[in-house]
């Protein structure tokens, strides 16, 4: 019984809130270790949509750091364009393999299946077949630089490459057009980039050289209905919102079609060319970047001829 104006003992209090804590840790364990996948898991999963992936297809992991597990486990799967797309052009199925609930699409699913903790769904997308993919066939483009004296053709060579990252840009290849070997990131070549919502972009890195525009002609590039095209700039130059925008101009056959201008916190935008008026012919298409001061723009593009008839 207490007795008036004297203290509680408080002494027992600590010991009983550290158990408190270590119960919940506990329990906090089992339910994590509960919910990896086992190495087995992820190899049924892949082994599952391996056997049924078929050309067109694209595969993402959810939540987005699985990605590296998927890739280990069916990175032979896929190409450059499908780890990186600059949109679902020419996609025909998206497969998932997620884990813990993850998953953004919300569409009705077509099948979906578990092994373990790791979820296989697939969705059938329906999107516009690819005519032409100019980040693929960049190397028989014509590049060309400003200078004082006119234009100045870059040369398609073999050169030093860089792995990219933090601090160093998107990855320089080793094959690609150098402009200016004094101005090293002067190039133009097919390259990944990180954009501000850091998912990767397959796309050509043509970083402006100011206000005279660096251009990238395609002299016989096949069309269909629609000239989509997407831009932006690696996340680290861009997430501080305080450089000058960049300008693609896109002509076709010495018109100007289209115009993309990319700001700072815009992230991987695109524009849409209606070339019906041009569907079933060839075309010289050109690219030109632009920027009132080219510090810091890291600048690449995506373009590709779209069919108007739909994988449905």
């Amino acid at each position: 019984m207490a007795v008036a104006g004297q203290k509680r003992d408080l002494a027992p209090w600590p010991w009983v809130l550290v158990a408190a804590i270590a119960g919940f840790e506990l329990g906090a364990h089992a339910w994590i270790g509960a919910t990896i996948p086992s190495e087995q898991s992820w190899e049924a999963a892949a082994g599952f949509v391996r056997a049924r992936f078929r050309a067109g297809d694209h595969i993402v992991g959810a939540p987005a750091w699985v990605d590296p597990i998927v890739r280990n486990q069916l990175g032979d799967l896929l190409s450059l364009r499908s780890a990186a797309p600059g949109d679902l052009g020419g996609v025909g199925r998206i497969w998932e393999l997620s884990i813990r609930g993850a998953g953004e699409r919300r569409e009705s699913v077509e099948l979906d299946e578990r092994f373990g903790e790791v979820r296989v769904r697939m969705w059938t997308v329906a999107s516009e077949p690819l005519i032409y993919d100019f980040v693929e066939q960049v190397q028989r483009a014509e590049v060309e630089l400003p200078g004082a004296e006119g234009s100045q053709p870059c040369t398609w060579t073999r050169g030093r490459s860089s792995r990219g990252g933090l601090g160093q840009g998107p990855m320089t290849p080793e094959e690609r057009f150098i402009c200016d070997p004094e101005r090293p990131w002067l190039w133009v070549g097919a390259t990944v980039l990180t954009d501000l919502d850091f998912q990767p972009r397959r796309c050509v890195f043509q970083h402006p050289a100011g206000v005279d525009p660096v251009g990238v002609t395609f002299h016989d590039a096949p069309l269909g209905e629609r000239l989509v095209v997407h831009g932006g700039i690696q996340y680290e130059s861009e997430r501080s919102r305080r450089h000058d925008p960049v300008t693609l101009r896109v002509w076709i056959d010495g018109r100007l079609a289209g115009e993309l201008v990319h700001r700072d916190g815009d992230g991987w935008t695109g524009i849409e060319i209606d070339t019906s008026g041009l569907a079933g012919e060839r075309a010289e298409v050109r690219f030109e970047t632009t920027t009132p001061n080219p510090e810091a723009r890291l600048f690449c593009w995506s373009a590709s001829s779209r069919s108007a008839v739909r994988n449905d």
